[in-house]
């Protein structure tokens, strides 16, 4: 009954809050995703520091969430950020030095790396990472906080 009820109120609070809609990621180490609004749901999974989410619903002080891969959740607003972030979606990612293949590579990255979005400019995405290391990231190959 508790789940049926998380989901009801769920779909009943993402069609009234999508005006209200906002880009969130994990700030805090990692959150905690779970199958409903408090602790005493279930833990789907742990979501790394600078994990993208696209923001669904509020309900108190939890998120409903969706992340890269189509996964639902609920994180509570103590981890989240207010922002954009970035999850590298294709095999490899060249971190450019800037927006364009004409600037030097900075490094590169794997995929499902993760990344605070700082800027954007013509269809890139100025990025730092968790240890301070930023760069350009040229946006088809990333999925950004919605």
């Amino acid at each position: 009954m508790i789940r049926y009820s998380a989901l009801a109120l769920a779909a009943l609070t993402i069609w009234a809050s999508a005006a209200f809609a906002e880009d969130i990621y994990i700030e805090g180490a990692t959150g905690r995703i779970r199958s409903g609004p408090g602790t005493e749901y279930d833990i789907l999974w742990e979501a790394a520091r600078y994990t993208p989410l696209e923001y669904l619903a509020k309900y108190k002080d939890w998120y409903a969430v969706r992340d890269y891969e189509g996964d639902v959740g609920w994180v509570h607003q103590q981890v989240i950020g207010k922002g954009r972030a970035a999850i590298v979606t294709s095999k490899k990612a060249n971190i450019r030095k800037g927006p364009a293949t004409s600037y030097p590579i900075a490094y590169s990255v794997e995929q499902r790396y993760l990344f605070k979005v700082l800027d954007e400019k013509k269809g890139w995405f100025k990025v730092v990472d968790s240890e301070g290391d930023e760069g350009w990231v040229y946006s088809p190959l990333v999925w950004v906080s919605k």
